[in-house]
């Protein structure tokens, strides 16, 4: 608890209680414990133990806030993968993976580079010079100009 608290921006109840810690890419806070072999523990998961106790066997500790770096206990509940997945779905949050093209946040390109990369590789152009052109590696340009991303 005393390596814990110093990571959360303690707000009112009803307010997220951001981990201010360490993160994973996704936002999800982590803290590694110093037991061994040392390994790291996602934060939401250590509030949950510390205001509920141990989450039993196949449970997973969700957010009802959908923010991931969110502490605050009274923003979580437990639940089944199954449940996480409904939740997700019911509130339009199909992650990374669902969201194509533009509609990705970590997308590098836009639908007229596409269109451009395209057309350059229909004139001639090779996926090698496509790529050093357009920041992105050959492979990405294949799967381009081969329709099997960025599909409208």
């Amino acid at each position: 608890m005393e390596r814990f608290w110093p990571k959360v921006e303690r707000r009112g109840s009803d307010e997220c209680w951001p981990w201010v810690g360490a993160r994973q890419q996704t936002g999800y806070g982590i803290l590694f414990k110093s037991s061994r072999p040392r390994r790291w523990h996602l934060a939401h998961r250590l509030s949950w133990e510390l205001h509920n106790g141990p989450i039993p066997g196949g449970l997973h500790v969700l957010h009802r806030c959908d923010n991931p770096p969110c502490v605050n206990p009274a923003h979580l509940f437990l639940g089944t993968q199954a449940d996480n997945n409904r939740d997700r779905d019911a509130k339009s949050r199909g992650g990374l993976a669902r969201e194509g093209g533009e509609g990705n946040p970590r997308a590098r390109l836009t639908w007229a580079i596409v269109d451009e990369i395209r057309e350059r590789h229909a004139a001639g152009e090779t996926q090698t010079a496509l790529a050093g052109r357009f920041g992105v590696k050959q492979p990405q340009v294949s799967r381009i100009v081969h329709g099997r991303t960025w599909v409208r």
